[in-house]
């Protein structure tokens, strides 16, 4: 039997930077940039001061910088610090799961820590997300997993950290595999914890726990060099005997890259990805039809409750919100648009969104086809169905371009960075190859 780990890490260690398509390190540098986006617009949320406060009164310092705020921590809490920013305002890409906030996070650390170039980095990157990416085809995109409770991007993610970790700091193929051992059993995240806070950990252990298995194995430390499809291995324990396919752990690696095909999903609205089909159905019929929101009756759609990145009917946090399909559609309707700023505290107390939150009905649907459908009814008994194939940000069929990318970056950091730095920032990360030092890069998206 092939030894999938042994194969996948040699992968990730013997890929040359030049060997990296260009296309490839453009569409790594978009989601370096809307990851980056993302860490600050959450830098600008008070909730973001709990975990600096908790560092503070740990005593602790260092020589990394965390994204926004700028508070210097060791290199591993540098990292765990970026991914909970990177995650917790859910505006991160998708690919189902999350790989950009548990590999980019760890790399701008690493890149403080060790001074590495822009190519290097991006190349770490392309190849930790492929780790992840093996990771959700071999789980068939982790359904499996998802039922029994694990959300697997803190588990993919610290494997794919501690590969693209063991790729920067030189380790040997047997360390790398061990790395991989160490972060396979570090790893952990519960869907029970989706729609708050504990999300964010999530990305930040994965970040973190990554960075912090390869340098144990670089110091010898060992772990069972088989982790992921061992007997009692990562896939055996998170999905069960005989529902994964390990052979897909390698299948063709880079023949396409999987930040190519199947690539990552960009996303244009601030709340579950999940979700967005049916959103952007509700968006385009409302203009379709001119809809005002005051002469609807009623939504009937699948509110799929059953689900854990579903379970939110009735709101009470601006983060559980972001998991609420109702509430989605009700600032749909009412506002023909999915914003940031729609997701503000404040908004779920007001009467307008209470009242049409109140008209989405629950309709169980026999299949997911019917499940992505909604229909809107009105008080003078029209009906609009409406149904989205890909949603806007489908990496293969509807892609966000770089300037539409950029322009989101914009609205994130600029919550935070004043405006000048916002554009060097962006800049910066768009030129990333051509970085010779990418702690540089660190200087422009810290206040």
């Amino acid at each position: 039997m092939e030894n999938y780990t042994q194969t996948l890490v040699r992968f990730v260690l013997q890929t040359r930077t030049e060997d990296i398509p260009q296309n490839v390190i453009e569409l790594a540098k978009k989601h370096f940039l809307d990851c980056v986006g993302a860490a600050l617009a959450e830098a600008a949320e008070p909730r973001s001061q709990i975990v600096r406060r908790y560092f503070s009164a740990l005593g602790a310092d260092g020589d990394c910088r965390v994204v926004g705020h700028g508070t210097r921590l060791s290199v591993e809490n540098a990292a765990f610090c970026n991914g909970i920013l990177a995650h917790t305002i859910c505006f991160d890409d998708s690919g189902p799961s999350h790989p950009s906030v548990t590999i980019v996070p760890g790399l701008l650390a690493l890149a403080e820590r060790y001074h590495f170039s822009g190519k290097e980095i991006l190349a770490a990157q392309v190849l930790g997300y492929e780790v992840f990416q093996r990771l959700n085809a071999a789980t068939a995109e982790a359904w499996e997993m998802r039922k029994r409770g694990w959300h697997p991007t803190g588990f993919f993610g610290a494997v794919a950290g501690a590969a693209q970790t063991a790729r920067l700091l030189g380790l040997s193929q047997q360390q790398a595999q061990r790395a991989l051992g160490i972060a396979a059993t570090l790893g952990g995240g519960l869907s029970q914890n989706i729609g708050n806070m504990g999300m964010g950990l999530h990305a930040g252990n994965a970040s973190r726990n990554g960075i912090t298995a390869a340098l144990l194995a670089k110091e010898g430390f060992t772990a069972d060099e088989r982790p992921l499809e061992g007997r009692f291995g990562l896939l055996d324990a998170l999905c069960g005997p005989g529902q994964y396919d390990a052979s897909r752990l390698t299948a063709n690696l880079g023949a396409p890259f999987g930040m190519e095909n199947p690539g990552i999903t960009i996303k244009p609205y601030p709340n579950c990805w999940a979700h967005h089909k049916v959103l952007q159905a509700v968006l385009e019929l409302r203009e379709k039809h001119a809809i005002a929101p005051e002469n609807v009756e009623r939504v009937e759609v699948d509110l799929q409750t059953d689900k854990p990145t579903y379970r939110y009917t009735a709101p009470k946090t601006d983060l559980e919100a972001r998991y609420s399909l109702g509430y989605g559609i009700a600032l749909a309707l009412l506002d023909g648009e999915l914003t940031l700023a729609q997701y503000a505290p404040e908004r779920l107390q007001r009467q307008d969104t209470l009242e049409m939150l109140g008209r989405i009905q629950n309709v169980p649907a026999a299949d997911e086809q019917a499940r992505q459908t909604v229909t809107i009814c009105m008080k003078n008994g029209q009906r609009y169905s409406g149904r989205v194939q890909y949603s806007k940000g489908h990496p293969l069929y509807d892609p966000m371009c770089l300037s539409e990318v950029q322009e989101k970056y914009r609205l994130l950091a600029g919550r935070l960075l004043p405006q000048h730095q916002v554009e060097a920032s962006m800049q910066a990360i768009v030129h990333l190859e051509e970085a010779a030092d990418v702690s540089d890069v660190m200087d422009l998206l810290v206040v």
